[in-house]
């Protein structure tokens, strides 16, 4: 784990978490939940039925609605709503493990929605093609990889003179970090 921000800051009450695909950011989030700082999960928000992403201007008035709370917990890496929102957060959290860490994960957690018919986004359930075809979740993990890692990195860049706590956990259980957060 690094931190750019020094310890010692306040307590957390917002809560922003980004990474890719499969990284630990849902588990985290959960993890992270408290009854006075509802998750926030920006897959929710963003996909509709059949894999169709909401308009964004819907998208975003949702994210901001959720954000009225004094405390939350957001998932997600959403480019606009990262570039709108992100920097309301008291700490912003990048959960970054190695791609043999996070693939796998992501391959398990795919392989279990399709056979357990798990329901998702929008009422969407995983098929035999979205878990294998031009259109799955595991090659899309790997072909954002290193845009998503750029775009997190600059978001860094950018609140680093700011109030906002930045963490970057290259660990691979983010269970490890949970203890580290003031809330």
């Amino acid at each position: 784990m690094s931190e750019v921000n020094p310890p010692g800051n306040p307590p957390a009450g917002k809560v922003w978490i980004v990474g890719g695909p499969g990284c630990g950011k849902s588990t985290l989030a959960g993890l992270l939940t408290e009854p006075d700082a509802p998750p926030v999960s920006l897959d929710t928000l963003f996909w509709g039925p059949g894999w169709t992403p909401v308009p964004q201007d819907t998208f975003l008035a949702e994210v901001g609605k959720a954000l009225e709370a004094e405390r939350w917990v957001v998932d997600g890496q959403f480019p606009a709503a990262v570039a709108a929102y992100a920097h309301t957060a008291d700490c912003v959290i990048w959960v970054d493990p190695p791609l043999y860490l996070a693939w796998p994960r992501l391959l398990r957690r795919t392989l279990r929605r399709w056979i357990h018919r798990e329901k998702l986004y929008g009422g969407t359930r995983e098929t035999f093609w979205t878990v294998v075809g031009p259109r799955s979740i595991l090659w899309y993990a790997l072909k954002v990889r290193a845009e998503q890692r750029r775009a997190n990195h600059d978001l860094f860049v950018r609140l680093s003179g700011s109030d906002v706590r930045l963490i970057r956990f290259r660990g691979g259980d983010v269970r490890d970090l949970v203890g580290r957060i003031a809330r």
